[in-house]
């Protein structure tokens, strides 16, 4: 309902109380002159003896009798005293009509003061609007009827319309009084309200502005026809004033509420803890809070999630590691012993397997210690180009029995870079050893750093034999494959570790597929001097 029980049940007594006012004054003002008599006076012609001739004949004459004129001929007159007609008693008439007044003044305090306003309706600039509506229904009625407050001599339109005034003016006043007990607040205001239902913030700037504007143009309309009108006008000129300055106000706190929130939304980028204010961004500011609760719960979830998975494989990587490492010891005791042609290859695949397990073991190791922060990075200066050379020339073997050939383009002879370069090797080889088993054969790897603003950046571009029907973002999680036939030989931790191992120095690791072209991409910082 748009009206609470409590206002609802306010604005019939004050409906009433304007009711009783009006009324009251008609039967104290209305009775007309006071006093208890009325003197009524008559007089008669006075005729006169003499006559006058004008051809020796004498005529009667007949004149008005004058008391402040001389009569100086013989006259009769006659004269009738004064009579005095009883005038009826008014004063039980006026008793009703104190009587209705006060009726009407209980109703308003009952009305206004004990059922008071706690829901803004109108606000104060609302009632500014009011006066206008005041002024002009003041200037029909004094132009219609010029006696305030009669209405026995006209029709009951200008009693509706004393009514609508009278009733208006304590819907006002009650709006009033429950703004200076709400300290004020400009949350009452109406524009203020109607701005704050707008979704977009440029709507609520345009109520603003229309405000204001609306608000000089009454003020200015009103000082033009101050002249003729200077009673009618004046409503509209403090009207006009009132919204302005309150369309002012609430211009400005809008743009207070506008910098709390850019605040808060600091402080969600930050992880800072974010406060709700009472302004007009606080249901958004509230969902920023729940955003960043949410947000949190699933920041934690993922870490305790990836906390279980890196005990996990921790753990069973270091159940695996002894009993590996007693089939491969096994497994060159055998290969001491005389064994047929079929026993001796059984043994080879079976050591071929065991060293699989154990380099993925050992891999899913490092990886776990890298990742859950046990083992951190040992920085030292080194040479970039050094350290790809000397990753290249491990592969030598490697690469020329897949037919293929490096393609370097380092930009300069020496590189000096701040990392830890047991790490970057090792990325750098699984890149390498990556290109090596889904490269196309004969084709050639492109290797490349340029130097940007922030560090260096190096990439290693290949021809998959393979359609690479993956995402660029799924093929560096662990155990993802390319290959999803699985038809080589290769566990899926390869990109997974060159990229945990890169953001553990503090580069940055992608990959970007285009048709057959594979690249893998490293960005590392430059040395702190350099920045």
């Amino acid at each position: 309902m748009f009206l609470k029980r409590s206002n609802a049940f306010a604005w019939v007594l004050l409906l009433l109380a304007s009711f009783f006012w009006i009324f009251g004054q008609e039967i104290i003002t209305g009775l007309g002159p006071q006093g208890d008599y009325e003197t009524t006076a008559s007089y008669t012609e006075v005729t006169s003896n003499s006559q006058e001739t004008s051809g020796g004949g004498t005529f009667p004459t007949t004149e008005t009798w004058n008391p402040t004129t001389q009569i100086t001929s013989p006259t009769t007159e006659t004269w009738e005293q004064p009579t005095q007609e009883p005038v009826p008693d008014q004063t039980g008439s006026k008793f009703w009509g104190f009587v209705l007044c006060f009726l009407g003044l209980a109703l308003t305090a009952a009305g206004v003061f004990l059922l008071r306003q706690k829901t803004p309706l109108l606000g104060p600039d609302g009632i500014g609007l009011l006066m206008v509506v005041w002024a002009a229904l003041y200037g029909w009625i004094r132009d219609l009827y010029p006696i305030e407050y009669s209405i026995s001599a006209l029709s009951y339109l200008p009693a509706v319309a004393w009514l609508v005034i009278d009733f208006s003016v304590l819907i006002a006043l009650r709006e009033l009084w429950g703004w200076i007990l709400g300290k004020c607040s400009l949350s009452w205001c109406l524009s203020r309200r109607l701005a704050g239902r707008c979704k977009a913030p440029q709507l609520s700037l345009l109520i603003y502005t229309f405000w204001i504007v609306a608000s000089v143009a009454g003020m200015g309309g009103a000082w033009l026809l101050r002249e003729g009108f200077y009673e009618d006008s004046a409503p509209l000129f403090w009207g006009g004033a009132l919204n302005g300055a309150f369309a002012l106000l609430c211009l400005w706190r809008y743009g207070a509420d506008l910098g709390h929130f850019q605040k808060q939304l600091e402080n969600y980028r930050k992880g800072q803890p974010i406060s709700v204010g009472k302004g007009a961004f606080s249901e958004t500011e509230g969902k920023l809070v729940d955003i960043q609760t949410r947000h949190q719960q699933a920041i934690q979830k993922a870490v305790t999630s990836e906390r279980f998975k890196v005990e996990l494989i921790a753990n069973v990587s270091h159940d695996l590691r002894t009993p590996l490492t007693s089939i491969l010891g096994y497994g060159e005791l055998l290969e001491k012993e005389n064994l047929s042609p079929e026993g001796r290859e059984q043994l080879d695949r079976l050591n071929r397997k065991a060293g699989y397990m154990s380099e993925l073991v050992e891999s899913l190791f490092q990886l776990t210690k890298v990742s859950s922060g046990a083992e951190e990075s040992q920085l030292s200066e080194i040479d970039l180009v050094r350290l790809l050379e000397q990753t290249i020339g491990l592969f030598d073997d490697q690469l020329g029995k897949a037919g293929l050939t490096v393609r370097r383009n380092y930009g300069a002879d020496a590189i000096p870079l701040v990392t830890d370069g047991a790490r970057m090797h090792q990325v750098f080889a699984n890149l390498l050893g990556n290109a090596i088993k889904y490269a196309l054969p004969g084709t050639r790897i492109f290797l490349e750093v340029k130097e940007t603003n922030s560090g260096y950046w190096v990439r290693m571009m290949n021809t998959a034999s393979y359609e690479m029907d993956f995402q660029p973002e799924e093929i560096v999680q662990r155990f993802a494959r390319g290959d999803k036939a699985r038809s080589t030989r290769g566990s899926g931790l390869g990109l997974a570790i060159a990229k945990t191992y890169t953001e553990s120095v503090g580069g940055t690791f992608r990959v970007a597929v285009d048709g057959d072209q594979f690249s893998a991409i490293v960005e590392l910082p430059k040395p702190e001097r350099d920045l």
